[in-house]
């Protein structure tokens, strides 16, 4: 196992209080702590702890298993939280440990029992299966013993959905068919198609790192979730990734008829609407992956599993900004549904391989999103998301800079009407022509180009003029003379807009001097 729960070690002052502990109005008890075994690898051992009354201070420390009091660890080892999974690294393959913890409130202090933890000969890592397998397995992580709490088994995650950046709600379901809802409050600044690593404790608020207990609960399965289960009253879910997906310990209480029981549960795998950020873990999964960008064409590849099906969607990034869709809305409502590794060559004007009648469209120096997420295609659930949405940009390059020109001469000039010769210099291919309301291309000079995404004004011009409108467009695959351009404004001043191609395809854009209609 890579790394397991990096929160309670490395980041643990980021998620808790300082003090580590969980506050209770019973000052006057000495504090209980104690420590089980989960599992080691070669260079690494992790255990669990548990504790009451422990409102001041936990820590835990190696040791070479003599005498040691409270104080020392307390003073002398490593702060951990009052209940949860700790996992220590850096250790020496095949060597024994023992670890030992303590707790500290105003009654006094704890020392835990003494744990022998011995790691594996190198390299063995306890079947740490990174097969590839998309659905949930435990990783070689094994589920401590402790007294009064169930131990369950995830198969899955389901109906993953982000409400709002910082809300997200799942189900998990376990191999009996029961569903642990749970409604997660991030931080408001996340993405929505990540879920920030942590550990989330039940709270009736919308703070970070919460999970709302007024809307999370036990299923039981063939029950209805509106009104048909049980509420959860306390616990924690912590949250990291190994092997390339999520890592989810979770610690859940809830009253049953009166009764309490305590489930604890730990599921490695997709997490349903949500997607594994790159660079988080080296066995990260990447399902969109770019191979080449061009000028008008760009090439991506889905990786997917045989037989898996997954949605796709490939939009102007300035088309996808003007709407207020998830990308999860985005990609069910509007992404093609395939199966499989496929490789696309998104070119502007072809046809797409792949989805016939498909026109593919494809501009210069623009920004495009591609987004993929895998499908649940089980009992025809086709429009269930399985993973997240994963979301990919990709920036079109700018064309060569073109040597061709032309002459373009008005001739005369009508209320409706302008007559030109368009003569063509040498090593010209083709031109086009644009006349813009000189009105509208001033705008565009004062910095509407930018907020379109493009870098200059010439850069905007080059793409913008062959994507005008039949009505104020021509494409000239010849020199014209006496051409009569119809359907103008009268009264209305005008600038001619040329983008002119060379025998090498390198482009150039002229403007001309601007005219008024009568």
């Amino acid at each position: 196992m890579k790394h397991l729960f990096r929160l309670f070690v490395a980041a643990i002052v980021a998620v808790l209080p300082l003090v580590g502990c969980e506050q209770t109005n019973e000052q006057t008890k000495t504090p209980a702590i104690e420590i089980v075994a989960v599992t080691t690898t070669d260079t690494t051992i992790s255990f669990a702890v548990s504790t009451t009354n422990a409102t001041e201070w936990c820590a835990y420390m190696l040791y070479d298993g003599d005498i040691i009091t409270a104080e020392t660890v307390l003073s002398e080892g490593t702060p951990i939280p009052a209940s949860g999974v700790v996992e220590v690294r850096g250790l020496k393959s095949e060597t024994t440990y023992y670890v030992i913890a303590a707790a500290r409130n105003a009654a006094g202090e704890t020392l835990s029992n003494t744990l022998t933890m011995t790691t594996k000969a190198q390299g063995d890592n306890g079947g740490n299966d990174d097969n590839g397998d998309n659905g949930g397995n435990d990783g070689g992580f094994e589920l401590p013993d402790i007294e009064g709490v169930e131990n369950i088994v995830i198969e899955k995650t389901k109906d993953g959905r982000w409400y709002e950046p910082y809300n997200y709600y799942v189900t998990f379901v376990r191999d009996n068919g029961d569903r642990i809802i749970l409604d997660f409050y991030t931080l408001d600044e996340t993405m929505s198609q990540y879920f920030p690593y942590g550990q989330y404790t039940f709270a009736t608020n919308y703070q970070p790192y919460t999970i709302h207990s007024e809307s999370s609960g036990y299923i039981p399965a063939g029950s209805n979730a509106d009104g048909e289960g049980y509420l959860f009253t306390d616990g924690y879910v912590s949250v990291d990734v190994v092997g390339g997906y999520y890592a989810i310990y979770m610690m859940l209480t809830y009253d049953e008829n009166g009764t309490s029981k305590t489930i604890q549960g730990y599921y490695n795998g997709i997490l349903s609407g949500a997607s594994v950020p790159k660079g988080d873990d080296e066995g990260a999964k990447s399902l969109i992956e770019v191979l080449n960008v061009g000028t008008n064409s760009f090439q991506f590849r889905i990786n997917a599993e045989e037989g898996q099906y997954w949605r796709c969607s490939v939009v102007d990034k300035r088309v996808y900004d003007q709407t207020s869709s998830n990308p999860g809305a985005w990609v069910v409502t509007y992404g093609f549904m395939l199966s499989g590794t496929l490789t696309f060559n998104w070119e502007d004007g072809k046809e797409c391989e792949y989805i016939p009648g498909y026109m593919m469209s494809v501009s210069s120096s623009t920004d495009y999103i591609i987004m993929a997420a895998l499908m649940d295609y089980s009992d025809g659930q086709e429009n269930s998301l399985l993973g997240g949405v994963e979301i990919v940009q990709v920036r079109t390059n700018a064309e060569a800079a073109g040597t061709g020109s032309v002459d373009l001469t008005i001739k005369e000039i009508g209320q409706n009407t302008v007559t030109l010769d368009c003569v063509f210099g040498d090593n010209v291919w083709c031109c086009y022509v644009a006349m813009l309301e000189t009105s509208n291309l001033e705008e565009i000079k004062d910095g509407k180009y930018a907020l379109a995404g493009y870098d200059s004004y010439e850069e905007c011009m080059l793409s913008l003029v062959p994507g005008l409108s039949h009505d104020f467009m021509r494409q000239f695959m010849s020199s014209q003379y006496g051409y009569v351009w119809d359907g103008l404004k009268y009264g209305t001043s005008y600038t001619p807009c040329i983008k002119v191609v060379d025998m090498n395809n390198g482009a150039k854009f002229i403007e001309l001097d601007p005219f008024t209609t009568k």
